[in-house]
């Protein structure tokens, strides 16, 4: 199974042929066992790639067509069966399956990936036995009930005779949810008394055998709550269960992410940010709060909840005190854009004015509001000028960077608050540039560039830990490389464990800057790297610098000398500059250079050529050749007149060249060049 489709499509044909043959699932049969755990290894298979999988016979597309079946699970929204498997594939079994659904009389069939074996192989059995009524509906109710009595709540099988009269604007899927939640509640029902809280205590169960798929559905989860009256209307006809509230059970039941995002969605469609929304919207925002109250706090229920109070749906009384810090901070805030001159609110007892300033402040920068800000954070001076780098965390910062102002006054102005929160405001930068997406983390590294030595501090203190991301790696030691004092030396180590070779090379190359002797061992240690372009990188900054002489010469003469042959490209012209340039550098003896050098530069003779051995690149040989032209000796004259006559032009060009020069040397050139070509070819920065 490559593909989605071919998941679907295999699947879908093996649960059709299993509920078909119903002989085949006969428990009497020696094969029931092999073929009920074939079908569930399919099943697992398919689950395994996606989170639930569904299959729903809805109301025709067409008035007087047939109806349609549609998967659910294979993607943000429900999908017809057909456009999966494609149309010629579809007509195959999709009739099939209808076939049977209609004549069970099941409405929706769906497995969620939390679906355990031996759920399935009940509800199995359920499904393959054979039929007691000839009413469909009839049959789908018995099945129903026995899907009930084994307490499948991950199946969710609802029958088309089960569903309220409701009126017909209501979408099916919220019909089939309340056939769902009606069903399971009167079955829990009829199994004793029961009580209000004790159906709250099972709320999740409820939830989740109603809407096993609507959850990331807000514009269905919404439909649901608007009009769980009618469940209600339908539950009172019972008098054991008037005191039970659907929305309650609903709303206790549903997970927090579905519940966040249908308060979004309505507030988004009320309009008014200080008023209430009408009727019934109020009403689920009001249930929705009170189980919001009662959860621990998170940035994501404080948010809510701060919202609902603005719009008057908690009291404010009902929040906690720093919650409604939040709530006086914000509305003083929204009156400072009209009156510049408001002074700020007072809050509870229990609440602190300084507190309530730097809530202020941190929603006027989240707001971007820079001179209401400014003011914010003058009059916190003068109240406790030691609680302004608190205004900086982490989410302050981060809604900061998130619209980052393009013109170069407008950096300057922000960089100017950001830098008043010192150290804190640098760590909040930091950390941004770790967790944030591209364009945020470029911004936060200038913010920390800017920042001169609380931006460096801060940038080793993020590299100190453990970082998954290799591009926030690579700007924190972009932004510490050669500013870091020789302390840091124990946060570029720990990113030389890295698993990205480019944060490896950055790390090397940072320690070095920074403490030569703590490099030294790592900088030998890099040339057993798996990366070539670690390696590379390490033999450049001992020719460069030095750093890791005493092991770094002695491998660059190996592979100058002997493993040349065998070795990538790149990495030999670094040995060759690292020969070169620690022997103008006095730390090579000049007959350990030259042999050396020469023995890598000498053309293959007849015998050479005999045993199987090659040239050198052209490239390996006018690196070599330019090495060979700054030894001066004699033996080194004589080797270059023989390549001279090369058939190479690029060698005997670059021979001729160096002969040319008469004894006279300029400076040795920059590395760059090489260093650059080894991290384009092997790492495609």
């Amino acid at each position: 199974m490559n593909t989605l489709a071919d998941q679907v499509v295999e699947f879908t044909i093996s649960l059709v042929r299993a509920l078909h043959r119903v002989g085949q699932f006969d428990p009497a049969k020696a094969n029931f066992p092999r073929v009920r755990a074939r079908l569930w290894k399919e099943l697992g298979r398919l689950q395994r790639t996606q989170p639930e999988i569904g299959y729903v016979v809805g109301p025709p597309a067409v008035v007087g067509g047939p109806p349609e079946t549609w998967v659910d699970g294979t993607s943000p929204q429900r999908v017809e069966l057909r456009r999966i498997v494609g149309p010629s594939v579809g007509g195959a079994f999709v009739l099939q399956l209808l076939e049977f659904m209609q004549h069970r009389g099941l409405l929706a069939l769906a497995f969620l990936r939390g679906l355990t074996e031996p759920e399935w192989n009940d509800f199995l059995e359920i499904a393959s036995a054979p039929s007691v009524g000839k009413n469909p509906a009839d049959e789908g109710r018995r099945l129903a009930r026995a899907v009930l009595d084994k307490k499948i709540t991950h199946v969710a099988v609802v029958c088309d005779a089960e569903q309220p009269q409701v009126q017909p604007e209501i979408p099916w899927q919220v019909r089939t949810a309340y056939a769902r939640l009606l069903r399971d509640l009167r079955a829990e029902v009829g199994t004793g008394p029961v009580s209000p809280q004790k159906l709250l205590e099972q709320s999740e169960r409820f939830a989740t055998g109603m809407g096993y798929s609507y959850f990331r559905k807000f514009d269905v989860l919404k439909a649901m709550l608007f009009h769980i009256q009618i469940v209600d209307k339908l539950l009172h006809e019972n008098p054991a269960m008037r005191q039970v509230h659907a929305l309650d059970i609903l709303v206790h039941g549903l997970p927090v992410l579905s519940l966040h995002g249908t308060t979004n969605l309505i507030f988004k469609e009320s309009g008014s940010a200080t008023e209430p929304p009408p009727e019934p919207a109020a009403q689920v925002l009001r249930a929705i709060a009170e189980r919001l109250l009662t959860m621990p706090p998170s940035r994501q229920v404080d948010e809510t909840l701060r919202a609902m109070c603005r719009r008057r749906i908690v009291p404010i009384a009902r929040l906690p005190v720093d919650l409604q810090e939040w709530v006086l901070a914000e509305t003083w805030v929204e009156t400072l854009r009209a009156n510049s001159g408001a002074e700020p609110p007072r809050g509870s007892a229990e609440s602190k004015p300084v507190r309530i300033l730097q809530k202020a402040a941190r929603y006027a920068f989240t707001q971007h509001l820079p001179v209401q800000a400014t003011g914010i954070l003058e009059r916190i001076k003068t109240v406790d000028a030691k609680a302004v780098p608190a205004v900086f965390d982490v989410p302050t910062v981060e809604a900061v960077l998130a619209e980052f102002p393009e013109g170069a006054n407008e950096k300057r102005g922000l960089l100017a608050l950001l830098q008043q929160g010192g150290d804190s405001a640098a760590d909040s930068t930091a950390s941004v540039l770790v967790t944030a997406e591209h364009k945020v983390r470029e911004e936060a590294l200038w913010i920390l560039t800017q920042m001169k030595e609380a931006g460096v501090a801060a940038a080793l203190r993020a590299l100190d830990q453990d970082i998954e991301s290799e591009e926030a790696a690579h700007l924190l030691l972009t932004c510490a490389t050669g500013k870091a004092p020789e302390s840091a030396a124990a946060a570029f180590i720990r990113q030389l464990k890295h698993k990205s070779p480019r944060v490896r090379r950055d790390a090397l190359t940072a320690l070095a800057s920074a403490n030569q002797a703590a490099a030294n061992p790592h900088v030998a240690e890099a040339l057993a790297d798996s990366d070539e372009s670690v390696r590379i990188r390490a033999l450049l900054l001992c020719a460069a610098s030095g750093v890791g002489d005493e092991q770094v010469i002695p491998r660059a003469i190996q592979i100058v000398s002997k493993d040349a042959r065998g070795a990538p490209p790149q990495v030999v012209r670094a040995a060759i500059e690292v020969v070169i340039r620690r022997r103008e550098a006095g730390a090579l003896p000049l007959p350990d250079a030259q042999e050396a050098l020469c023995r890598l530069a000498t053309p293959i003779g007849f015998f050479g050529r005999l045993f199987g051995q090659t040239t050198q690149p052209a490239a390996v040989l006018v690196t070599a050749i330019g090495a060979i032209g700054r030894l001066g000796t004699d033996r080194a004259k004589n080797l270059l007149v023989r390549l001279g006559h090369s058939k190479d032009p690029d060698v005997a060009q670059a021979a001729q060249r160096e002969l040319e020069h008469k004894g006279t040397r300029s400076p040795l050139s920059p590395m760059s060049s090489l260093d650059v070509a080894g991290r384009k070819s092997f790492s495609g920065d």
